[in-house]
């Protein structure tokens, strides 16, 4: 485990005050928050899952800040289904009351200027239009809505030095991206660009290059006209903050390891903090005893699987590059990782025997239905694992199918079941050792969380 960097020092010295006065709702129903509740409760907060239907029955009031993550499979579509019209209107009144919306990847793209196309199919999104603010790469086809730059480790660079939310960050800096949007305010506009996009290294893939091509990259046009991957601007008495990349994610095969961008969600949860409307939450209440030896036992067979699978090479000629790794070295990368990380969440788990009650949700929370990926308890999380490792292996038995987009038969080729994204078995196993690190930071217990806290340095 890495020692501290003076940089997270420093931020959670800022934050450890004040965040535990700030009231902090993850948006539950969609997507993938995981990486930034671990951040909160890191930081001394409480993050709070927030459901669907506890946004429409009015209980957003009640907090500072809504998280809304990256999207699940079906993307911006996946988080709004559930939400409805009248779900996206107390959103926007909230926020126009004082509330801060921060948006990461698929959850910055609902609230900008979208195509008409997008709004057409997906009518909950008309209410979310809160920045005044085009897409540099909005589309009408894409993925749904959006073309995609690629995914992997963008070079930023501050566009507004002055600005809160780049506060101590340095000039230049790495962040994790992922299909997301990015930004083009218009001369004059109340919306700032905070920063934008400088280039890519070689832990980048171009979406035009995950499968073979020589067609010219959207992210070398995204860099040459200077578009900003990361805007913010007031909605009312409120603020909004769209990430279109992932401060919130690491920089590893499965998105582990904090590096400076993650200061980025720490100011805009320190500015909010000084404008704070709410009662303090904490994780409080009477002490649950709990026996998660069920999830461990589990976690400790993906883990045996994973390592087992580790050392297969599939038939991956033809899949998809991502994070500038071939298909085969990322399969190898994330499986390897996989198996120590759950073999680590697993030892992790035994060691939890009571948390507050206020923190079951976070061992026991089923999916509604419909829900595309979003929050899920402990023990849901590995029973998915475990079911895409059935899956996967099942299709192992078979060649499998020829790949004709980067993200094409999702459910059916194992690279894709496996190790290709955060949304995969792997990936999953990233998120529940974040889940049981936050939980276990909330129950107090002095042990380090099960996961890599910091970016690796690279040569």
């Amino acid at each position: 485990m890495n020692a501290s960097p003076a940089w997270w020092t420093a931020l959670r010295a800022e934050l450890a005050p004040v965040l535990p006065r700030l009231r902090v709702a993850l948006y539950a129903s969609g997507g993938s928050a995981y990486h930034h509740a671990a951040l909160v409760a890191q930081w001394g907060g409480v993050p709070e899952p927030l459901t669907t239907a506890q946004i429409q029955a009015g209980d957003l009031a009640g907090y500072d800040v809504l998280v809304m993550p990256g999207g699940g499979l079906l993307g911006m579509g996946g988080l709004l289904a559930p939400l409805g019209e009248e779900g996206s209107r107390m959103i926007r009144d909230w926020v126009a009351g004082g509330g801060m919306y921060i948006g990461s990847c698929a959850g910055a793209y609902l609230p900008a200027n979208v195509p008409a196309s997008f709004a057409g199919q997906h009518p909950a999104i008309v209410p979310l239009h809160l920045l005044d603010v085009p897409l540099a790469n909005g589309a009408d086809g894409g993925l749904g809505g959006l073309d995609s730059p690629g995914v992997g480790v963008l070079h930023a660079t501050v566009s507004a030095p002055a600005h809160w939310l780049t506060k101590s960050l340095p000039p230049h800096f790495e962040v994790m991206h992922y299909n997301g949007p990015c930004f083009t305010p218009m001369h004059g506009s109340d919306v700032t660009a905070v920063t934008r996009v400088e280039g890519t290294g070689t832990a980048f893939t171009p979406w035009e290059r995950s499968l073979p091509g020589t067609t010219p990259t959207l992210v070398d046009t995204l860099i040459e006209t200077r578009a900003a991957n990361v805007v913010a601007g007031a909605f009312g008495e409120g603020t909004v903050v769209l990430f279109g990349s992932h401060p919130e994610f690491g920089f590893d095969a499965l998105q582990l390891g904090w590096g400076e961008a993650a200061r980025l969600f720490g100011n805009a949860l320190l500015h909010q903090a000084g404008r704070k409307r709410s009662l303090p939450c904490e994780a409080t209440g009477a002490a649950l005893t709990v026996d998660l030896a069920d999830v461990a036992d589990a976690l400790t067979t993906a883990s045996e699987r994973f390592q087992r699978l580790s050392t297969i090479t599939p038939e991956l000629s033809g899949a998809p590059v991502f994070l500038g790794q071939t298909a085969p070295d990322l399969w190898r990368a994330a499986l390897s990782e996989a198996a120590t990380l759950s073999a680590d969440t697993a030892t992790y788990l035994t060691s939890l025997t009571s948390v507050p009650s206020a923190c079951a949700a976070w061992i026991d929370s089923p999916a509604a239905p419909e829900q595309d990926y979003g929050f899920v308890g402990l023990r849901q999380l590995a029973a998915q694992i475990l079911g895409l490792l059935d899956q996967a292996e099942e299709h192992l038995r078979s060649p499998p199918p020829p790949v004709t987009s980067p993200y094409g038969d999702w459910d059916r080729h194992p690279y894709h079941l496996l190790a290709s994204s955060y949304l995969s078995a792997a990936g999953l196993t990233a998120a529940a050792s974040l889940a049981a690190g936050t939980l276990g930071t909330l129950a107090g217990t002095d042990r380090l969380p099960p996961h890599p806290m910091f970016q690796e340095e690279r040569p």
